[in-house]
């Protein structure tokens, strides 16, 4: 990913990800990363950053979002990626 936001170094989450964009004119396949991680000048908060590769893609600019999370709702977010998780791999209760 060219003109990339987002760092991405081997502390990275997430490094390749396949992602998907849907606008009301449109879908697209991309690739992008996934971070998350404690902002230096926001310590008590957890940062999730998801960032596509938009390169050749004229409808959409290079950005990146990011999300602010308290260490409850971090909490949360986490509890419910382990429950769907397991939902995917068939180990649900």
């Amino acid at each position: 990913m060219s003109n990339r936001i987002t760092t991405v170094n081997a502390y990275t989450t997430l490094d390749l990800v396949a992602a998907r964009v849907e606008t009301h004119e449109t879908t697209l396949s991309l690739d992008g990363v996934v971070d998350v991680a404690v902002a230096d000048d926001s310590p008590d908060r957890v940062v999730l950053s998801v960032e596509l590769d938009t390169v050749g893609v004229d409808e959409i600019p290079p950005h990146a979002d990011r999300v602010e999370l308290t260490p409850e709702q971090a909490e949360t977010l986490a509890d419910d990626l382990r429950e769907y998780a397991d939902d995917a791999r068939g180990e649900s209760d």
